[in-house]
């Protein structure tokens, strides 16, 4: 099956549009890295300030999951928050971002 080279890139993912033998499927993945790594920054960034205090509470109310964690020595925080997979960095942030429209919510 004859592919038009302008679409070779596209279907095999060694050319560029013009054929000039650029690897597209690396720049994109580079792309893609990139911003991952970017938003596990983030992620990390927003959960090192929630393993201080309670944003609503600007204390450690003792329902929350980081309850016994913000009774740790920073040092032994950070240890934990840095062993922390993406996954679990994803949960722990939405959980307080969800908790934290409730408490607006029901607040007086």
């Amino acid at each position: 099956m004859f592919i038009p080279v302008r679409y070779r890139s596209i279907v095999c993912g060694k050319l560029d549009a013009y054929g000039k033998g650029a690897r597209v499927k690396s720049v994109m993945a580079r792309k893609k890295s990139k911003a991952m790594h970017e938003q596990e920054k983030d992620l990390r960034a927003n959960l090192l300030k929630l393993a201080e205090a309670c944003p609503f509470h600007v204390a450690n109310p003792e329902d929350c999951p980081l309850f016994p964690l913000r009774k740790m020595e920073p040092k032994k925080r950070l240890q934990w928050l840095n062993a922390l997979g993406d996954s679990d960095l994803a949960y722990l942030t939405s959980y307080h971002r969800v908790c934290l429209r409730i408490k607006k919510k029901s607040a007086p």
